[in-house]
């Protein structure tokens, strides 16, 4: 029977709506919300796809995994626009497409931080594993835009070449394809003899600056910079290089051991300096000169000459003093006091605060003492750096559980009460008795033992007998192909009636031996002697008279 049809009007209206129960929604009226939403996001799809020159096979992935994000209710909550964006991105980055995250942005006029947001939360939603975009891909695409004339070409084929190097020199790892694009081709457009600069690949790549030079500065120090363009295209370096990462934290660990040594040779000797920070590299050993810092050094400067100068005068007049003083008069007695009632000591303390002061004016410049500008180096996580063999602050921290008093085991033995006695006695036994008791256990569960037993003897038995078939099996396939080569050469007789050669006798038993499987131990060196070069049987061995294996009285030979 079919549905009942009926019509609904409101008030007021003059015509209604028809609805039944066999379409629609569960109240009959038009389509369904989630068809809606689905077909709205393909029409987005299709949009963004031809704002980009995208195919219809990206349409196509793109509408599957929009189709997933209504599934799983992503679309809820967040624009349409932006998960049909994220579809489109993960079907290019499936496809191996030319097209960045940027581009979309650019498209859409949306913040790109805010599509690559809902790009990582879709891709983790669906746990999606997307390959590392390679920076090979961008090479032309971004090469053609630097007016590079016919020579285009060519500096794409370089700058390929250097982002192979680059991989072996690990320095793609970790870092963003569009700083690698940009670096490469800025390389390989100056080899090429094209005046380019760094802001010419920046607002091209939509990069920052500083990045772009620094991936220049870590291929200048790899063994690949030193060669010429042709050298470059020629010859193949094996070697690599360590990583640029690598490289700075094994200068950090150098620092931080040369200032727990006090090694002050070292550390302004410039060995330690990061050749990949160019002018920037000795600023970490320099001290830092501010304007007021350079007025309080001239300020103390000027003071420390000035009593330089009266300390000076006041040892020549301290060493003429002395020396008047050893003039004195022989009457004065022991030496000690002079004619104007002052004492020799006092001229000697005098020369002696004299002398302290001029040490302590004096730049002391002990090798031993780090000065404070050459600060302890910081590591990624905002803390001191920690050597391989030193332990971390934690770990020099003293316990704070309070050390466990020692047990006496027989007191302990004594205190505890009757019935946990055995208990505490199973816990502590001897040799003696543990081999008494194995013995109990082994009486006990004598059958259980004996079933353990015989199943792993099955099992190695099994395993025997399996491992003996496969050999035989495989012995008995060697020696099968080896009968075949040897009677391929034989020329078949019989024809049938179709004109097609008849299986001969001795291929029939072949082919009846290989279907039923009669044994796995068949003789087929025996076999051999059985047919002839046609393939039937040979009667040479039922003629009448001696055998081969006879002698002249007609006795037969029989070999056992």
């Amino acid at each position: 029977s079919t549905p009942p049809v009926w019509a609904f009007r409101g008030a007021g209206s003059t015509k209604g709506r028809r609805g039944g129960g066999g379409g629609g929604n569960r109240y009959g009226f038009g389509r369904d919300s989630r068809e809606n939403t689905l077909n709205n996001g393909r029409r987005r799809i299709q949009e963004v796809a031809s704002r980009l020159r995208l195919g219809a096979h990206f349409v196509d992935s793109a509408h599957r995994l929009f189709t997933l994000a209504v599934e799983k209710n992503f679309v809820q909550g967040r624009r349409t626009l932006h998960v049909v964006a994220a579809c489109l991105y993960i079907a290019c980055r499936q496809e191996k497409s030319q097209h960045m995250l940027i581009d979309f942005s650019d498209a859409l006029q949306v913040n790109v931080y805010t599509l690559g947001t809902c790009f990582l939360k879709f891709r983790r939603l669906l746990d999606l594993k997307l390959e590392i975009v390679d920076p090979a891909l961008y090479i032309y695409r971004f090469a053609a835009h630097l007016d590079l004339d016919d020579q285009a070409n060519a500096v794409g084929m370089t700058a390929l070449r250097i982002v192979g190097r680059m991989k072996r020199d690990w320095i793609v790892a970790g870092r963003r394809p569009a700083g690698i694009c940009a670096a490469a081709l800025l390389i390989a457009a100056r080899a090429h003899g094209f005046t380019r600069e760094n802001q010419d690949v920046t607002k091209i790549l939509r990069v920052c600056g500083m990045t772009v030079s620094t991936r220049v500065k870590e291929f200048e120090h790899t063994p690949s910079a030193n060669l010429s363009l042709e050298q470059f295209n020629t010859v193949d370096i094996e070697s690599e290089c360590d990583p640029p990462v690598f490289t700075r934290n094994r200068l950090r660990e150098a620092r931080a051991l040369a200032i727990q040594e006090k090694n002050m040779s070292l550390l302004t000797s410039g060995a330690l300096d990061d050749p990949r920070q160019g002018k920037r590299a000795s600023r970490w050993r320099e001290e830092p000169k501010s304007k007021k810092k350079v007025e309080k050094e001239e300020e103390f400067e000027q003071l420390y000459s000035t009593l330089h100068d009266e300390m000076k005068e006041g040892c020549e007049e301290a060493a003429m003093l002395k020396k008047v003083a050893r003039d004195e008069d022989d009457a004065v007695e022991k030496g000690d006091v002079k004619k104007d009632g002052g004492s020799l000591a006092d001229d000697q303390k005098q020369t002696k605060s004299s002398g302290e002061g001029q040490i302590q004016l004096k730049d002391p410049g002990d090798d031993n003492v780090v000065p404070s500008h050459i600060r302890y180096p910081i590591g990624n996580n905002k803390l001191a750096v920690v050597l391989p063999q030193q332990a971390t602050t934690e770990e020099l921290q003293k316990s704070t559980q309070p050390p466990e008093a020692q047990l006496n085991l027989n007191d302990w033995k004594s205190e505890m009460p009757d019935f946990a006695a055995d208990e505490v006695g199973d816990l502590f036994r001897d040799e003696e008795e543990v081999k008494a008791k194995e013995v109990i256990f082994n009486r006990m569960n004598k059958e259980y033992l004996h079933k353990e037993e015989k199943k792993e003897e099955d099992r190695l038995n099994a395993e025997a007998a399996e491992k003996d078939k496969e050999d035989d099996e495989a012995a008995q396939e060697e020696k099968r192909a080896r009968y075949l080569q040897s009677t391929r050469g034989r020329k078949r007789k019989n024809k049938g009636e179709d004109g097609l050669d008849d299986p001969t006798t001795e291929e029939a038993l072949l082919a009846e031996v290989s279907r039923r499987k009669i044994s796995r131990k068949i003789n087929y060196d025996a076999m051999s002697a059985i047919f002839d070069d046609s393939g039937g049987f040979a009667t040479d061995l039922l003629e009448d008279g001696p055998g081969p294996g006879t002698d002249d009285l007609g006795h037969q030979d029989f070999m056992i």
